[in-house]
């Protein structure tokens, strides 16, 4: 927009996620950080009486006296001792000394004793020294540069400081021994990249209306359009990004630039060379969606410990988005060095001016992860105990030189106050595992200090915290503070803000969306206002009934969240000016004897459309804009009612005038209202009988759709609500109501009864297909019995086709709603297989020798496993009753069964001792042929 910016619904980038749910959470993320911030100090503390601690403090100031005036250039320990290196103009002496470029001393009682140049008094090397300087009359010193163990002396022969020669010594236990003058080419710096830059080609280009150069699909370049553009977006229909500035060469194309990158985990590092320019150099976080233009890149950028970040000669930048540049630090610097303290903490990175001969030391501590302030120096060196002398170079020639002498971690060695604390559980664990998880501790509480604008800041939390208990197997012991147990708190609250962050983003998208609309909408009727011509009293009604309406929109936005109140009631506040404003102009047009002239022609309008209305809708129509007209008056009287007029005679004026059009407008909508029910009364039984026809319909097909109870509730419903709809339609209608009260109780009826016919015709389906499952279990309890091992039962069940046969029975009870019977037999099913297998085991266990033997102890035992049956049989003449597989007989004294004692002994009812059943068929025979003669 032109005038007016669209508003930030989010005003600060450290707005407070949604209150409630996510204040508790923040609440306690600040008391575990506040908990975990305790802990680690009595961490450190206890490490620091293990492993002894070492701060770095200004402890003394010392000077050199030379016997010369001249340019102090270096120092470099060795030992205890150490040599200084200045430079001096001799004037017209024809040859120079070792001691007019060299001094050695001795570091004690942190101070500087003078020693005589015997530890550099070697023959070759003196001739060498000498031949130097008288062939190269412009020679200087220029620095020491140690490696290994070896020490060069450096001298720049020209006028460049690439014009270098090297003399190179061995050091051995704290004495020098001269090698060579030939060990130029062993001193170059290391590399001044800790990475390599990776070009970006064509096919990272990005075409549209706004090319540009993708940059891991991370983020997205180019300077094109006038100006060097960085954006987050891959996004080519829009030219805006988070940062840009101007290019020289304004009509430059995408491929005329030069693209470099490094990805640095939550950074990336840029270089771009806009066309016939030089570099520029630019650090992007993905995490605070910002990016920094760091100048001095373009000299050096070494990775700190662990992948906290990078280093440069100025300043330095963090993973979480911290970033601090020193001013006074002049350009050209390069990466020399890096010095690691023994206790894994501190890091010392050395930067060198090779033309200016200045050294920047910066001094960058893990825990902390911060460095302090550098220090600009012209020489410097470390003595074995962590004491670190520099000197910054008067800028003319003199005798004495200031030093400063700081105790600082950078020793040689770690020492440890072992004594009683050799046993200790930390001395146990190492000062560096111990200063590593420290560090990793504090990133957790950088984060816990992020605000909400962080790129998934409680992802990150949760990953931080779980890698960290992972990786330190003593970080939950008492000893060491304990530090699991407010990094497990941190995880758990990190795990459920995550969710509330997703809530609290969505209200922010709807939020904003809402606003944008409601501006654009303020900033339409706003230029529609300076375009209207006022020349009618609708067109005032009108503009201020839109901005009526428009500020009760801006007063609703002030219930949503997130939202700026202060643009909201800037908006406000003019929309009322707005408001106002017209509504006196329109006071002064209603006192105009013309001015409600449109209303009278709009009543007298209507009430010749009354005269063509020939149905109902038609009627409705009309009557919805004679409503309309009534607004508007309505409008107009609040307008004047509100106002604050001083002469009440023309509020008494216009508001009469506005009475007498009330008074035709409402004798209009009595006979709008009589037309329209006469108009019903006609229309309505034609509408009715169908509308009941429909609703016949409806009951057959739906009656027919019922396949379940469930169906006919379903159903029943819906006509339900179609007769209510109707009932609805035809209230003022009395005539209609009896026969759809009628209607209601045939549906009733009719889907009661086909509900009971589906219920009752389950019912006896589902009994039936018990009544199957039942038989077959019997089935499957007799296989059972002959099943000789476990594997022969699991088979059966898994394969028998009347097994498969009660499943597919189960599935039918299911479809047909009956769970209760389902499960039932799904019980049984298992209880059978889980008894056969039981029955199965206790036979293998008891019976051995065959089935029918036992064995308890040293004794076999036979059991009959034959099933009990009572019988009669005949012993010793008599009948007897008998229980098979038993000795039990018992004899029967019956006297009706005595006397059947002559057939006890015939088998066949043709045959006896009597007559042969040969004989007994003939005579049958010959009996049937007398019978059919007869």
């Amino acid at each position: 927009m032109a005038e007016n910016t669209v508003p930030q619904t989010q005003t600060s980038n450290n707005q407070q996620l949604e209150a409630g749910t996510y204040e508790i959470i923040q609440a306690r993320l600040q008391k575990q950080a506040s908990d975990l911030r305790q802990r680690l100090t009595t961490l450190n503390e206890s490490r620091k009486e293990v492993f002894g601690a070492i701060e770095t403090v200004l402890i003394a100031n010392d000077h050199i006296a030379t016997d010369n005036n001249c340019i102090a250039r270096e120092i470099v320990a060795l030992g205890n001792k150490c040599i200084f290196a200045y430079n001096v103009h001799i004037g017209l002496r024809s040859q120079l000394k070792l001691t007019d470029v060299f001094s050695v001393y001795e570091f004690r009682n942190q101070g500087f004793h003078q020693l005589p140049i015997d530890l550099i008094a070697d023959k070759r090397f003196e001739d060498d020294f000498h031949n130097l300087y008288k062939y190269y009359r412009n020679t200087i010193f220029a620095k020491f540069v140690l490696k290994s163990a070896f020490l060069y002396m450096v001298f720049q022969t020209g006028k460049t400081a690439v014009d270098v020669k090297a003399f190179k010594w061995h050091i051995l236990e704290g004495e020098l021994k001269y090698i060579d003058d030939r060990s130029a080419p062993e001193i170059q710096l290391p590399p001044q990249y800790a990475f390599q830059w990776q070009r970006a080609h064509r096919d990272h280009h990005r075409l549209g209306a706004h090319s540009h150069v993708s940059i891991l699909d991370r983020v997205f370049v180019e300077t094109i359009g006038g100006d060097l553009t960085i954006k987050i977006e891959d996004n080519t229909e829009d030219g805006k990004g988070i940062y840009s500035e101007d290019v020289l060469e304004k009509g430059q194309t995408l491929d005329d630039g030069e693209y470099f990158y490094a990805d640095l985990g939550n950074l990336i590092a840029l270089k771009i060379r806009p066309y016939r320019e030089e570099a520029r150099y630019f650090v992007y976080n993905e995490k605070v969606k910002e990016v920094k233009r760091i100048d001095s890149l373009e000299d050096a950028a070494i990775l700190l410990p662990e992948s906290h970040g990078i280093i440069f000669p100025d300043g330095y930048y963090l993973q979480t988005g911290e970033f601090k540049r020193f001013d006074k630090i002049i350009r050209g610097m390069q990466y020399e060095k890096r010095i690691a303290s023994p206790n894994g903490e501190d890091y010392l990175y050395v930067f060198y001016h090779t033309e200016r001969a200045e050294y920047i030391l910066m001094s960058y501590n893990i825990i902390q992860q911060k460095v302090e302030n550098p220090i600009p120096c012209n020489g410097y060196t470390l003595f074995p105990n962590g004491e670190l002398c520099y000197f910054r170079a008067e800028s003319e020639p003199t005798k004495h030189h200031v030093l400063q002498i700081w105790q600082t971690p950078y020793s040689r060695s770690l020492a440890t106050n072992v004594g009683d604390k050799a046993d200790s559980y930390l001395y146990k664990v190492g000062n560096k595992d111990i200063v590593r998880a420290m560090s990793e501790c504090h990133e957790v509480l950088t984060l816990l200090n992020k605000e909400d604008s962080y790129a998934n800041l409680y992802l990150d939390l949760v990953k931080k915290t779980t890698e960290i208990m992972d990786a330190y197997y003593w970080i939950g012991k008492t000893e060491a503070a304990d530090l699991a147990h407010p990094l497990q708190e941190i995880k758990a609250a990190a795990t459920s803000a995550i969710e509330e962050f997703e809530k609290v983003q969505r209200i922010k998208r709807n939020t904003e969306k809402a606003v944008n609309e409601t501006d654009q909408k303020a900033e339409a009727l706003f230029n529609q206002l300076k375009r209207t011509r006022f020349g009618t009293v609708d067109v005032y009604v009108k503009a201020l009934a839109d901005f009526r309406a428009l500020r009760g929109e801006v007063i609703s936005l002030k219930e949503l969240r997130y939202v700026d109140m202060g643009w909201i009631e800037t908006l406000e506040e003019k929309v009322a000016k707005e408001t106002d404003r017209l509504s006196n102009a329109c006071v002064q047009f209603l006192l105009r004897e013309d001015a409600l002239e449109p209303y009278h022609q709009k009543v007298k309008d209507r009430q010749s459309d009354i005269e063509g209305i020939e149905t109902a809708m038609q009627a409705a129509d009309l009557q919805e804009k004679i409503d309309g007209i009534g607004q508007e008056l309505e409008l107009l009287i609040d307008i004047v009612s509100n106002l604050k007029i001083e002469d009440a005679t023309h509020t008494t004026q216009i508001i009469d005038s506005i009475s007498d059009i009330f008074v035709g407008l409402n004798q209009l909508k009595a006979k709008v209202k009589n037309r329209k029910k006469e108009l019903l009364s006609v229309e309505a039984v034609a509408e009715f009988n169908a509308q009941l026809k429909l609703l016949d319909q409806s009951i057959i097909n739906y009656l027919d759709l019922c396949s379940t109870p469930n169906k006919c509730d379903e159903y029943l419903t819906k006509l339900m609500v179609q007769a209510e709809e109707l009932e609805g339609k035809f209230v003022d209608f009395d005539e209609f109501t009896t026969k759809i009260y009628d209607k209601r109780e045939e549906i009733n009826n009719a889907f009661e009864a086909k509900k009971l016919q589906l219920t009752e015709a389950r019912n006896r389906r589902a009994a039936s297909l018990q009544s199957a499952a039942n038989r077959i279990f019997k089935g499957i309890r007799s296989r059972l019995k002959n099943f000789k091992e476990v594997e022969e039962i699991n088979s059966y069940f898994a394969a028998d086709l009347m097994v498969d046969k009660v499943r597919d029975i189960v599935k039918q009870l299911l479809v047909l709603e009956d769970s209760v019977k389902a499960d039932d037999l799904q019980s049984q099913l298992k209880a059978l297989k889980e008894e056969g297998i039981r029955q199965l085991k206790d036979r293998k266990e008891l019976f051995v020798d065959g089935e029918n033997i036992i064995k308890l102890g040293r004794h076999h035992f036979s059991v009959n496993t034959q099933p009990l049956d009572l019988t009669i049989v005949r012993r010793e003449g008599a009948l007897y009753f008998h229980l098979t597989g038993t000795n039990f007989f018992e004899k029967i004294d019956s006297p009706e069964l005595l006397a059947t004692k002559a057939v006890w002994e015939q088998d066949l009812i043709s045959e006896n001792e009597e007559v042969y059943r040969g004989e007994y068929l003939a005579w049958l025979m010959f009996k049937g042929l007398i019978m059919s003669e007869k």
